[in-house]
C-alpha cells in the first residue's frame, strides 16, 4: 500500500533549489530568476552586511555576526552606513526610522480599511480602534491644538459623570412600572408632577368618556380583548355589525378630507388616493372590490382622528371615541400577530397617534406601545428592505418607501422623547430614500406631505446618529457630540412653501422651521443638564459651555415658532400633543437658565422668554391635556426664578437637589420613583351601563353647551361643507326609530369641562347646538330655535 501524500514530510526549504521553492508556492520561475534579496532571506547567500565587510557569514537570519555587532535588525539585506561610530547600533537609526515610518503608514492604512468595513455593519467604532497605545505623550507635537489635548485628558471624567444619568424607573403601588431614559427626562418630570389629580378634577381641562352600551356585546367584547380575538365570535357577521355603524358616505369623505388637511403635515401614513379613491368606494359598496377587517379598521381609525382634529367639533369629542372603538373591534377580527400586512401596520400607527391626541395622559403608554407594535410589524413584513428586492416598482415602491421613513421618524422621535431604545436599528435598514422626482410625480405636483424627501434625508444623516449616540449605554464623548453638532448645522435648510390659507402647508412650514433646532436641543441637553447641576455658578467656564448656548438657542427657536403658529391656528395646534411635549422640553431648558443662570448675559433674557412660554402654556391648557399637565411644573419653576432673582442675584447659585426639575430633566432622578396609581396608572374601567339616568343626561347638556375656548387671535378654520341631516344615523337598514338618541352618550361619572369665560362661558356654539338638537342627542325641556352657521 503506497503511503498517503499527507504522510510525507514537508521538505526542508534549505535542501531545495530556488526553482523548487517557487514551484511550491505555485509560481513559475522559468522566465525569471530569484533576486539577491530573496536569496539572502532564504539564507542561500551571505547577508549584505557581511558581504560589505568581506567576512564569513553563517547564512542564518539574522546571522550571528550581525547579532554580535548589534545590527541584527538590518540583516539580511540592510547595511550599516559607513563612517565613524558605525560599529554601534545607533548608527542604524536612520534605517530604523524609515522602517518605522513605513510601518506606521501601513498600520494607518489598515485601520482606515477596518473602520470603513466595520461602518457597514455598525455605527459604533471597532474595539481595536478605540484605544491606541502606540500614541505616547512624546509623540504629541506643539502644533496640536490645546483644546483637543484637554478634551482627551478629561474624557474619562466626562464618561463617568454622564453615566450617572441613567433615567428613572417609576413603580406604582400596584406594581406597574415605567422606565424613562436620560433623554426622557421631560416625560419623567411630567409623571412626577404634583397636583395632577386635583388638576384633572377641578382644573380648566377635563375629558369625558363614551358610554358604549349602545354597541352590540360582540363589539364591546372585542374591544376589551384587543388586540386578541376571543373564541366563539364569528368574523363575517361581526364585521357586518361594525359596518352598520359607519357614518353616511358624505360624512366619511368630510372626515377623511379633514384628516388629510389638518394632520398630513405630521406624517404621511395614508394618502388621499388610498382613502377616498380606494377604501371608501370598496367599503361603501360603490365598486366590487375585496377588503378585509384591517382595511375596515384603517378607514375607521382615520375617521376617528378626523373627528379629533375637526375644528367645528369640541376637542376630544365622543364621535371620535365611537370610531376608535369600532376600529379596535375590526382590527381584532384578524390576527395582528400572525396575519399582519402593511395595512395592519398603518392602522396600528394611526391608533398610536389617536391615543396621543385623545387628551388622556393614561393613554400615552398605549400610544408608545402601539407604535412599537407597528415597528415590529414593519420588520415582519420586510418594510425595512427596499421594495425593489420583491419586484415592486413605480408608485407601489414609492408608497412603501415613503411610509417606512415616516414610520422610522416616528419611532426615532418616540425614542428621543421617552429615552427608550428604538425598535428599528439602522444597521438592518436597506430601504432606499424616495427621490424628489418621485415625490413630485406621485403627489401630482402638490406640496410634499409631512417632512418630505428633505426630512427623510435629515433623518438618515442627522437624527439616526443622534439617537444612536444618546441611547447608547456608554455615554458619547464630547468630541462626538461636537461632530454631530457640525453635521446638523451644515445640513441644508429647505425652502418654505407659500403659505396662503391652507392649513397643511402652514403646519408643514412650521414643523420644518425648527426641526434642526430640535435635534440640537436633544443632542446637547445631557451636557446642558450637567453644567446646570455642577457648574451653575459660572457655566461659561465649563468645558461644555457650547452645549449651554446651543441648547438655549435651540429652545428659544422652538418656543418662538410654537408661539407664532399657536397664534395663527390655536384650535389645531392646541390639540396636537407632540407639539406641546417638545415645547415643554424647550421651556424647561429656558426655565432652568432663568433659575440657575441669573448671572449670565444671554440674549434674549431667559426670565422674559420663560414668562412668555408660561403664558403660552396657560392659554393652551384650556384645550390641551399635555399643556395642562405641564403648566403646574412651569409655574413652579417660574416661582423659583423670581425667588432666585431676589436672593441670589450676583451670588453663586446653590447646588441642585436630587428632586430639582433640572435633575429630573437630566435623567438623574432616583433609580426607583414610587408613585400612586392615580397619577401613573390608567384609571380603572367603569362598568358599562345600559342606560344613562336623567340627571346624568342633564349634566351632559350643561357640559356640552360650553363652547371650546379660543386663543386671543384665532385664525379662520378650513371651510368644510355642512354635513347632511342624516350624518349620524345608523346604516344598512337599521331601525329608524332608534335614531342615534342613545349613541355618543357620556359614560356615568365622567364629564367634560372647560374654564368658563366670564363673557360668554354659558353660551353654546350655534352650529353645534343646532346639530345636536337636530339628531335628538341632547334633550332639554324647552329647546330654543337656533340657526345653523359655519364658524
Amino acid at each position: 500500500m503506497s503511503p498517503s501524500p499527507y504522510d510525507r514530510p514537508y521538505p526542508d526549504p534549505r535542501s531545495l533549489s530556488s526553482t523548487a521553492i517557487f514551484e511550491l508556492d505555485g509560481h513559475s520561475v522559468k522566465n525569471r530568476a530569484p533576486s539577491k534579496a530573496s536569496k539572502r532571506i532564504r539564507g542561500e547567500i551571505a547577508c549584505a552586511e557581511c558581504r560589505r565587510l568581506k567576512i564569513r557569514c553563517d547564512r542564518t537570519v539574522p546571522c550571528s555576526t550581525c547579532v554580535k555587532r548589534g545590527c541584527g535588525a538590518l540583516c539580511p539585506n540592510g547595511t550599516v552606513p559607513p563612517g565613524e561610530g558605525s560599529r554601534f547600533v545607533l548608527a542604524a537609526t536612520d534605517h530604523l526610522h524609515q522602517k518605522l515610518t513605513r510601518m506606521e503608514a501601513r498600520m494607518h492604512a489598515l485601520e482606515d480599511a477596518l473602520a470603513i468595513l466595520h461602518a457597514t455593519d455598525s455605527d459604533n467604532p471597532h474595539p481595536l480602534l478605540l484605544s491606541r497605545d502606540y500614541d505616547s505623550d512624546e509623540d504629541q507635537t506643539e502644533d496640536e491644538p490645546t483644546l483637543n489635548l484637554k478634551a482627551v485628558s478629561e474624557e474619562p471624567s466626562q464618561e463617568s459623570t454622564l453615566a450617572d444619568a441613567l433615567g428613572s424607573l417609576h413603580i406604582d403601588s400596584e406594581g406597574g412600572s415605567r422606565f424613562f431614559g436620560p433623554s426622557g427626562g421631560s416625560e419623567s418630570l411630567l409623571l412626577q408632577a404634583k397636583g395632577m389629580e386635583a388638576l384633572s378634577k377641578s382644573g380648566p381641562f377635563r375629558t369625558r368618556d363614551l358610554d358604549p352600551s349602545y354597541l352590540p356585546p360582540e363589539i364591546n367584547q372585542l374591544c376589551r380583548t384587543f388586540p386578541f380575538r376571543p373564541p366563539g365570535i364569528p368574523r363575517n357577521s361581526v364585521q357586518e355589525m361594525i359596518e352598520s355603524f359607519l357614518p353616511p358616505l358624505e360624512r366619511a369623505i368630510i372626515l377623511c378630507e379633514t384628516f388629510l388637511e389638518h394632520l398630513s403635515w405630521m406624517c404621511r401614513i395614508v394618502s388621499r388616493r388610498q382613502l377616498i379613491e380606494e377604501l371608501i368606494p370598496a367599503i361603501y359598496k360603490q365598486v366590487r372590490a375585496t377588503y378585509g377587517p384591517h382595511e375596515l379598521a384603517l378607514l375607521l381609525i382615520t375617521l376617528g382622528i378626523g373627528a379629533l382634529v375637526d375644528l367645528d367639533l369640541l376637542p376630544y369629542n365622543l364621535e371620535s371615541q365611537h370610531y376608535y372603538r369600532l376600529a379596535q373591534a375590526a382590527l381584532t377580527l384578524q390576527s395582528v400577530m400572525t396575519e399582519p400586512s402593511v395595512t395592519t401596520i398603518k392602522t396600528l400607527h394611526l391608533m398610536s397617534i389617536y391615543n396621543g391626541l385623545s387628551g388622556k395622559e393614561a393613554n400615552m403608554e398605549a400610544s408608545y406601545g402601539l407604535l412599537d407594535m407597528a415597528s415590529r410589524g414593519a420588520l415582519t413584513t420586510g418594510l425595512h428592505l427596499d421594495p425593489s428586492m420583491w419586484g415592486f416598482a413605480g408608485r407601489e415602491a414609492y408608497e412603501r418607501r415613503i411610509y417606512f421613513y415616516n414610520l422610522l421618524v416616528a419611532v426615532l422621535w418616540q425614542s428621543m422623547v421617552t429615552g427608550r431604545p428604538p425598535t428599528i436599528l439602522s444597521v438592518y435598514v436597506d430601504c432606499k430614500l424616495p427621490t424628489e422626482r418621485e415625490e413630485h410625480e406621485y403627489n401630482n405636483g402638490a406640496p410634499p406631505v409631512g417632512l418630505g424627501v428633505w426630512g427623510h434625508m435629515a433623518t438618515q444623516e442627522c437624527l439616526l446618529p443622534i439617537v444612536h449616540a444618546t441611547m447608547a449605554v456608554k455615554a458619547p464623548s464630547y468630541e462626538q457630540v461636537l461632530r454631530l453638532d457640525r453635521i446638523i448645522r451644515n445640513f441644508a435648510q429647505p425652502t418654505a412653501s407659500p403659505v396662503g390659507e391652507r392649513t397643511a402647508i402652514s403646519m408643514k412650514n412650521f414643523i420644518r422651521s425648527h426641526y434642526m433646532d430640535l435635534m440640537l436641543l436633544f443632542l446637547h441637553r445631557a451636557f446642558f443638564a450637567q453644567v446646570m447641576i455642577e457648574d451653575a455658578a459660572d457655566p461659561m467656564k465649563s468645558p461644555y459651555a457650547h452645549s449651554v448656548l446651543a441648547a438655549y438657542q435651540g429652545a428659544c427657536s422652538v418656543l418662538d415658532h410654537t408661539l407664532e403658529q399657536f397664534t395663527k391656528r390655536p384650535l389645531l395646534v392646541s390639540r396636537v400633543w407632540r407639539i406641546w411635549s417638545l415645547a415643554f422640553s424647550a421651556a424647561v431648558v429656558v426655565g432652568t437658565l432663568a433659575i440657575r443662570g441669573i448671572n449670565l448675559q444671554l440674549n434674549p433674557l431667559p426670565l422674559e422668554k420663560f414668562q412668555t412660554a408660561c403664558n403660552m402654556f396657560r392659554s393652551a391648557a384650556e384645550t390641551s391635556s399635555r399643556a395642562a399637565r405641564a403648566l403646574p411644573v412651569l409655574q413652579t419653576m417660574l416661582a423659583k426664578a423670581y425667588h432666585a432673582r431676589q436672593l441670589h442675584a450676583g451670588e453663586p447659585v446653590p447646588v441642585a437637589s436630587p428632586d430639582d426639575e433640572i435633575s429630573i430633566f437630566g435623567g438623574r432622578a432616583g433609580a426607583v420613583v414610587h408613585s400612586s396609581p392615580a397619577s401613573s396608572s390608567p384609571s380603572p374601567k367603569r362598568k358599562e351601563s345600559p342606560s344613562v339616568p336623567s340627571h346624568s343626561r342633564q349634566a351632559t347638556v350643561t357640559q356640552a353647551t360650553m363652547r371650546p375656548p379660543r386663543a386671543s387671535a384665532p385664525a379662520a378654520p378650513m371651510t368644510i361643507p355642512e354635513p347632511p341631516l342624516s350624518a349620524f344615523g345608523p346604516r344598512n337598514g337599521a331601525d329608524p326609530q332608534q335614531s342615534w338618541e342613545g349613541l355618543f352618550r357620556e359614560a356615568p361619572g365622567s364629564s367634560y369641562g372647560m374654564q368658563e369665560n366670564p363673557i360668554d362661558g354659558g353660551a353654546m356654539d350655534d352650529r353645534w347646538s343646532s346639530f345636536m338638537h337636530s339628531y335628538d342627542i341632547l334633550q332639554v325641556d324647552e329647546p330654543q330655535p337656533l340657526t345653523p352657521r359655519l364658524i
